[in-house]
């Protein structure tokens, strides 16, 4: 595979998926180690221009951290992961906060005019050698449960598409509207009902394991849930769209066969293709003003327009658009690493296509034959680009 990988300043050895530990901080000098692992993954891998950080001493903490509980891997003494959750009633939360995640909503659940509480989970990471353990689900799973101890029927958080297949994965479902966050791009908020145990069942969801041994369950949450978010929902869940289902849906949008409309599937037959996008595609919607891409930030993903219309806000003489259905834009972010040369904003409303380079380096191993031949297209497409700019320059 194409794929650039970072290396930040500490040295991690591999160990045992067995031998990884997880804890909660308690001591100021557990949570500096946390502060300057954020530092590390956000700031110097991702490049992320964030506000609230300490570029002196190199580490990134926030007002949450105060009154939140900080999870975080070992394996051997070297710190591998890290996780943060908060768990209170609505007053605990800022305004911000409240808004983004629509948490006034939910205080109509049980419409009883009690205040419930809520857990909301931020700040997990990995590190880069750790991305393919279990140390992500560790940290989730330990979340679950300090949820389910407290019997919360809501476990929130936000992402960035790129890692809504993993979530989604998990149980969790996207439900509101995308939000800005000031230096980690557009967000997607999420939830996982705790006490949805058929949801978790169908689609093989690791809390599975753990929800299950759970003897009493409230299900008036799954349910009031549904009611209010699922039944009109716009999203597609990537977890429950069948194959065949998720073709038809981007026929639809592209107007044409997507392996014909989308150039990197140009070598793939429909049946590779179908399952080419089932195991690494998203449909995400978008609103007018949503930025969809941050020049400067590392992608994580091949991006492709369904429907809507984008605009360039870094080339503007002249104006550079978007507007075609199957258009790439943003840079390739699903063989390598490369970082976006352009600010992107959404002009009208529509819906992207997330190829995600999580999933596909999963989906290398598991199809290798298909992944090689998108990978062959991608070079043959980045060359015949670069070809064009040659001969453009010369016949300037």
């Amino acid at each position: 595979m194409l794929n650039r990988k970072f290396e930040i300043a500490s040295q991690v050895i591999e160990m045992p998926d067995e031998l990884i530990q997880i804890s909660i901080a308690t001591s100021p000098e557990e949570k500096k180690e946390i502060y300057r692992f954020r530092y590390q993954i956000y700031v110097e891998e991702m490049s992320k221009y964030i506000h609230e950080v300490d570029h002196v001493n190199k580490l990134l903490y926030d007002d949450m951290d105060d009154w939140g509980l900080l999870l975080y891997a070992k394996a051997g003494s070297a710190l591998v992961g890290t996780a943060r959750i908060n768990i209170g009633d609505i007053e605990a939360f800022s305004k911000e906060v409240t808004t983004f995640l629509s948490l006034r909503s939910f205080q109509d659940c049980y419409n009883d005019g009690r205040k419930h509480q809520f857990s909301f989970v931020t700040k997990i990471m990995v590190h880069p050698s750790y991305r393919n353990s279990p140390v992500f689900y560790k940290l989730i799973a330990k979340c679950y449960e300090l949820t389910c101890n407290r019997d919360i029927p809501f476990i929130f958080g936000i992402c960035n598409y790129h890692l809504i297949r993993i979530y989604e994965k998990l149980g969790m479902h996207r439900y509101y509207k995308n939000f800005e966050l000031p230096g980690y791009g557009l967000q997607a908020p999420i939830v996982l009902l705790v006490n949805d145990i058929q949801h978790l069942r169908n689609i093989r969801s690791p809390f599975y394991r753990i929800a299950r041994q759970r003897s009493v369950l409230d299900t008036r949450s799954v349910t009031w849930f549904h009611e209010t978010f699922t039944r009109n929902s716009r999203f597609v869940n990537s977890q429950i769209v069948t194959e065949d289902d998720l073709w038809l849906l981007l026929y639809n949008r592209l107007l044409s066969p997507p392996n014909e409309a989308i150039t990197i599937l140009n070598e793939l037959s429909v049946s590779d293709a179908k399952k080419f996008l089932h195991c690494c595609g998203s449909v995400i919607p978008f609103d007018p003003e949503n930025k969809l891409v941050n020049q400067s930030d590392v992608s994580y993903s091949y991006n492709i327009l369904l429907s809507g219309k984008l605009t360039s806000l870094t080339f503007l003489h002249p104006a550079k658009e978007y507007t075609l259905p199957g258009q790439p834009f943003g840079a390739n972010g699903l063989t390598e690493h490369n970082k976006h040369t352009e600010d992107i904003m959404a002009v009208v409303s529509g819906e992207i296509l997330i190829l995600s380079g999580i999933a596909f380096q999963r989906f290398y191993h598991t199809h290798p034959e298909i992944a090689h031949k998108v990978i062959k297209q991608i070079i043959h497409l980045r060359e015949k680009a670069t070809h064009n700019n040659i001969q453009f320059e010369i016949y300037k």
